[in-house]
């Protein structure tokens, strides 16, 4: 009993120590409104609307950096209308934690600073669209039969073009293998970036100083054509997934979000970070 009580408590420093070094890592700042939303990870890749409801699937909350608590299980986030939600207890009823990277001072006020570029690279989905059903069913039955994939689950639905979109779910040693070989395979072009490893990937930011608003969407665009990461992970208001907290669609199987690698001390300009990594435009 007292080794669990040690070992629970071993955990709850690595994951608060996680937590804020991230956000120092993104040059966060103390007298900076961090901004929140946490998603019931039933519904993480669905379209919601945040609400600050507290039995609402998802919510948008905030604080000032310098008023975060420092233990994981105390910390506190407020809704607009300043009421108090505490985040351990929402991300163990299912909740996933994500932040805003890039800087506003307001939910919904205009950004004022990129503090990083970032991919997400999720290996446990195979997605691709078809032209007729007969090629879609090929597809799913080429893969359903490679033992290589380790096929989870699979489906076909069709979209509003009148195309096929083919919707595959890799087995989770499958993905550990993949995970592998996405690091050895782009080891020169991430060394220096912060790595954030989550259930089904990775997570990889180039801290930024100095950064132009106006070059991130172009250059987010390089890195999904460079990663062949997620084609949405492009826009100023992109939320991210919060390492010290767990991803838990399989409450069974709860996985703690974490860094791997912290990456370089000095932040990387914009023009620094298109020559590191050769991205076209």
């Amino acid at each position: 009993m007292e080794q669990r009580l040690t070992l629970h408590a071993s955990l709850m420093r690595l994951r608060a120590r996680q937590f804020r070094r991230y956000l120092r890592k993104l040059g966060c700042k103390g007298s900076q409104t961090l901004h929140f939303t946490l998603v019931h990870d039933t519904m993480a890749r669905k379209p919601v609307q945040p609400t600050s409801q507290s039995k609402a699937r998802a919510m948008t909350l905030h604080k000032q950096m310098k008023q975060l608590e420092r233990r994981i299980s105390r910390i506190t986030l407020l809704t607009r209308a300043k009421r108090p939600v505490p985040l351990k207890l929402k991300n163990d009823e299912g909740y996933a934690v994500f932040m805003t990277i890039n800087y506003r001072e307001k939910a919904r006020g205009d950004f004022q600073a990129v503090r990083a570029h970032f991919i997400d690279v999720d290996l446990n989905k195979i997605s691709e669209l078809l032209n007729t059903s007969e090629e879609a069913e090929r597809r799913k039955q080429e893969l359903l039969a490679n033992p290589v994939e380790q096929i989870e689950s699979i489906s076909v639905t069709r979209t509003k073009q009148g195309r096929y979109r083919l919707l595959a779910q890799r087995g989770a040693r499958r993905v550990r293998q993949l995970k592998r070989k996405f690091l050895f395979k782009h080891r020169r072009l991430i060394r220096g970036s912060m790595i954030v490893e989550t259930k089904n990937g990775y997570h990889i930011y180039w801290a930024i100083r100095k950064g132009s608003i106006g070059w991130f969407v172009p250059i987010q665009r390089a890195l999904v054509r460079k990663f062949n990461s997620d084609p949405k992970i492009t826009d100023l208001s992109r939320v991210m997934r919060v390492p010290g907290f767990y991803h838990r669609k399989n409450p069974a199987n709860p996985y703690l979000v974490r860094v791997r690698r912290w990456g370089r001390k000095r932040p990387y300009t914009q023009a620094e970070l298109i020559l590191r990594l050769a991205l076209s435009f």
